[in-house]
């Protein structure tokens, strides 16, 4: 080889092994100055929570996601304050993300009290069917008036009455204190079933029971369970009388600063915990949850078709009236979007 060769082969080795080393670094330093997000994500749910469970896997997968980007905080048994707190707080900002239940948010935005209504869905399967539909992506856009993105809707269960007396029916409620949420429908719901409703804090709920100060509550069993609430009651009805959503709610100017690969990263972790949270539930509900509460004393009675029909008679009328008071226009015409999305599927 020439040496004119031998030149022209050694400055083209040393410009490939320059370019690569110099490639390299810019990789290396884009990587370094890449920013890293911190998602504070508070909650009521206890750390045993199966919420808790769901919550785990939203960080692992977020964090996968975005090769940690994003690093996902959580902070469970109201560490950042009450449920409202919370959500006040993911709207201005002071933290992230919420997980919050859809009862809790209709203080902020009416529409999606319309989930809040008993005896709406014919079944699990069909309420699972609604909630992935169109219509709840429209309903979870809804928040985004109030600073807040609703990445997807989290399962709590359907809700079941306990009592400090034997339930039998619709007249077991007649002259009974029952504590409920701060929401017009509940309380429309409890006093045309004849009982006071008690609008009270949720971590006040179990002392609240114990000495008598309500007779009775409402809630799925996760939270029952939980809150061990069967110890200070006598029976629990199983009712599926009504569907408890949560919502993964995210603050809005936070989201859309992110890159769009995260935003895409973070609708991708809630969608795949949140299937992950109602399946990990349901097996937990009837295999777990009723047996140790039986075993530790408390009665439980599976309400009759008839007993069920008789309590939905008697509520549907006035809770329906109380939410048609709290929503706007677009609020009825999701309720509209609503009944007719049911209709189709049952």
């Amino acid at each position: 080889m020439s040496i004119n060769k031998k030149f022209f082969v050694v400055m083209l080795l040393g410009f490939f092994v320059f370019t690569c080393m110099f490639c390299g670094s810019l990789t290396f330093v884009g990587k370094a100055s890449a920013k890293t997000y911190t998602m504070k994500l508070g909650t009521i749910e206890p750390p045993a929570s199966p919420k808790m469970v769901g919550m785990e896997r939203f960080k692992e997968l977020v964090e996968k996601k975005t090769n940690g980007g994003i690093q996902v905080k959580i902070f469970p048994s109201s560490q950042l304050g009450s449920a409202r707190e919370m959500i006040e707080a993911t709207q201005m900002g002071t933290e992230e993300a919420t997980l919050t239940t859809s009862s809790n948010l209709s203080g902020f935005e009416p529409s999606v009290s319309i989930l809040d209504l008993p005896f709406l869905f014919p079944s699990r399967d069909a309420c699972y069917k609604v909630i992935d539909s169109p219509f709840g992506k429209h309903l979870l856009k809804t928040l985004e008036d109030d600073g807040l993105i609703g990445l997807s809707w989290w399962d709590s269960g359907f809700k079941q009455f306990t009592m400090d007396s034997e339930i039998a029916g619709l007249s077991s409620f007649k002259g009974k204190k029952i504590r409920v949420m701060e929401n017009p429908i509940l309380i429309a719901q409890y006093e045309a079933m004849g009982s006071s409703a008690i609008p009270l804090n949720y971590h006040e709920l179990y002392n609240a029971l114990q000495q008598g100060v309500v007779n009775g509550q409402e809630n799925p069993l996760a939270s029952i369970y939980e809150m061990k609430f069967y110890e200070v009651q006598k029976c629990l009805a199983i009712s599926d009388h009504a569907y408890l959503p949560l919502v993964m709610a995210v603050n809005k100017k936070w989201y859309e600063s992110l890159p769009k690969e995260y935003q895409t990263a973070l609708q991708e972790a809630s969608d795949e915990a949140s299937l992950f949270l109602r399946k990990h539930q349901l097996d937990l509900e009837f295999k777990e949850f009723v047996p140790h509460m039986e075993k530790a004393g408390i009665k439980i009675v599976h309400m009759t078709e008839k007993q069920k029909a008789e309590i939905a008679d008697a509520i549907k009328d006035k809770t329906r009236a109380a939410l048609m008071k709290m929503l706007d226009n677009r609020g009825k015409e999701l309720l509209k979007e609503l009944d007719e999305t049911i209709a189709k599927i049952h």
